[in-house]
């Protein structure tokens, strides 16, 4: 199926409100929406193929097999890791819409365990390389819309961290990897990328397996490098960016931790304001 027939089935789809009623293969169709994911059509790519394949997922229209299928197809060399590392080409968008399937089968997940342990290791290990290894954290394109990688990323961090399977080893590992993003020096973030990682952190927090020791470090880690602290080698026009980012990031944080008011966060919310007091 080429490009503008598979625009065409989408837009058709959509005027029915996603129904599969009169369709005999969805999961086939699923398929062609996976290997034009990366689409620089806005249109395409956004509001057809990723609103098609979330309402889908969302209505249990695939089966359990077909869903762990799409879930490692959505983590292969051709999907998350799409030419990692590019910046500022198209390949981003494959990514990023990509890491973006995740939260819909990971909440599906959470009403039926259909994955096994394996698999959410499987995730984990490859949503803390994307986490490293995304380079390209431009937040919307002129006329190709949202690439938006550091937020994609964080939405399908707060599903995973929900996971039974992840213990604390496995929560540290993934709040260490989303503050790689949260540390970013190459651009401002100025399209709520702090508020959406924010959240992840707090899904994190919430499962309450971290250690005050654990996120007292991380919390100074994050104001070292906000104040310019061990950032040899950098311009400063980039430590100025990775201050704001972290900035950011931080009050983020300390507000949504006060709407949660769960414990550990009395806590952490005082390392919060008192790091924030401090003039980098």
């Amino acid at each position: 199926m080429d490009v503008i027939t598979l625009k065409q089935k989408l837009q058709q789809i959509r005027a029915v409100d996603f129904a599969t009623d009169q369709m005999e293969q969805p999961y086939e169709l699923a398929l062609h929406m996976m290997r034009h994911i990366g689409s620089p059509d806005p249109v395409l790519r956004d509001e057809l193929i990723y609103m098609t394949l979330a309402t889908w997922i969302g209505q249990n229209i695939f089966s359990d097999e077909h869903l762990k299928h799409l879930l490692n197809l959505a983590l292969d060399d051709e999907h998350l890791f799409y030419r990692i590392g590019e910046q500022g080409t198209d390949s981003v968008f494959t990514r990023t819409f990509s890491v973006l399937i995740l939260p819909p089968i990971l909440s599906i997940d959470r009403q039926h365990s259909f994955l096994k342990q394996e698999d959410m290791v499987l995730v984990l290990k490859c949503l803390t390389a994307y986490l490293k290894g995304e380079k390209d954290v431009r937040g919307y394109v002129e006329d190709k819309g949202w690439a938006h990688a550091p937020a994609h990323a964080a939405d399908a961090v707060e599903d995973l961290a929900q996971s039974p399977y992840l213990k604390g080893a496995e929560l540290q590992e993934l709040l260490h990897a989303l503050s790689i993003k949260v540390m970013e020096s190459s651009a401002a973030y100025i399209y709520d990328e702090d508020q959406r990682m924010a959240q992840a952190a707090v899904t994190i927090l919430s499962r309450n397996l971290l250690e005050q020791e654990e996120l007292a470090e991380w919390i100074e880690q994050l104001q070292s490098k906000r104040s310019g602290v061990a950032n040899e080698g950098r311009t400063l026009q980039e430590i100025n960016q990775m201050s704001l980012n972290i900035r950011l990031f931080m009050q983020s944080l300390y507000f949504a931790i006060q709407d949660n008011k769960a414990e550990p966060f009395p806590e952490v919310r005082l390392l919060l304001l008192k790091a924030l007091d401090v003039r980098g």
